[in-house]
């Protein structure tokens, strides 16, 4: 049978089409759009490689994932030993401090496809980041439900759910098993200081306080609607903890304090029911166990090893 010069054209286009699809690059990855833990819309890239960190926590939750995409973080960052090491052989630049003073000038070098900030505290100061153009992600959890919420948040955005939902998973057996402890045990009441002048306690807005919550404690300021706040002597007296926890450093300021009469009235200063913990035990960290454990151990009176000496006498 012959072809028209009209079906001959045809054919002749439809091959031409068939060839160019077959040889044309895939296309791009649209970007996505995510929401941050202070309800703002941010769109990113769909396939991100250079994270800029401004906090501890968000730096360790990208290292635990995949370190080697982060290339900025604070001079703060610790955890885990791959991202030190990492910091230490200039893998990761330093950009600033954990909050205020982090370089603008140097985070723009980077060129990072997202930053990674904290919550209210730091809205300001990535304002200007914002402003050019960079994506910044709020991640301000409170509790271990906004913990997983982060970490699986970020397992999507690089690409790594997998390997968020494992580690995940042996938190959430590690806590499973520190709760049942918890469920034995009768709660105790607890002052945390974590400044000794002016005194600073926790308020049912921090991280601390959810730790001390879940590890079998009372916060006798759990009514204070803030993340911290200054209290007072008589009303320390007035809610009589059981218990008294202090940061390490404060070792030298707290045996000050108990040269005052006034503490003596207080139950916990008169069983020596008192704790020192390390600032890393209650940082707002998706590797929060070992601080819990200690926390436990302090309420519960078990001896617990470290720096910071959870639990005994001032000596």
């Amino acid at each position: 049978m012959k072809l028209s010069d009209s079906s001959i054209r045809y054919w002749f286009q439809f091959l031409s089409l068939v060839v160019f699809l077959s040889c044309s690059p895939s296309p791009q990855k649209v970007d996505r759009t995510v929401v941050d833990d202070l309800g703002h819309r941010i769109r990113i890239k769909r396939e991100v490689k250079k994270i800029v960190s401004l906090v501890p926590t968000n730096s360790e939750m990208v290292c635990l994932l995949d370190c080697t995409r982060l290339v900025g973080g604070t001079r703060y960052d610790q955890f885990p030993e791959e991202l030190a090491l990492r910091i230490r052989e200039k893998q990761v630049a330093i950009v600033g401090g954990a909050f205020f003073d982090a370089n603008l000038e140097k985070i723009v070098q980077l060129e990072p496809d997202l930053i990674l900030a904290n919550g209210p505290s730091q809205q300001r100061f990535v304002l200007p980041l914002k402003r050019m153009g960079y994506p910044v992600v709020s991640l301000w959890p409170q509790d271990f439900d906004g913990l997983k919420r982060d970490f699986l948040l970020l397992g999507e955005i690089l690409d790594q759910e997998a390997k968020a939902k494992r580690i995940l998973a042996e938190i959430e057996r590690g806590f499973a098993d520190i709760k049942q402890r918890v469920s034995r045990q009768k709660r105790k009441k607890v002052y945390f200081q974590t400044w000794p002048d002016p005194l600073i306690t926790i308020g049912k807005a921090s991280f601390p306080h959810w730790l001390l919550t879940a590890a079998g404690g009372i916060n006798v300021f759990g009514d204070m609607p803030f993340d911290s706040g200054q209290i007072n002597m008589e009303w320390i007296i007035q809610r009589d903890p059981e218990v008294l926890i202090f940061i390490a450093r404060q070792r030298e300021s707290v045996r000050k304090l108990f040269t005052r009469p006034e503490w003596k009235s207080i139950r916990g200063v008169q069983r020596s029911h008192i704790c020192f913990l390390d600032e890393a035990d209650i940082r707002r960290s998706i590797q929060f166990l070992e601080g819990l454990a200690k926390i436990h151990a302090c309420l519960s009176g078990t001896k617990q090893t470290g720096q910071g000496e959870p639990n005994g006498r001032l000596k």
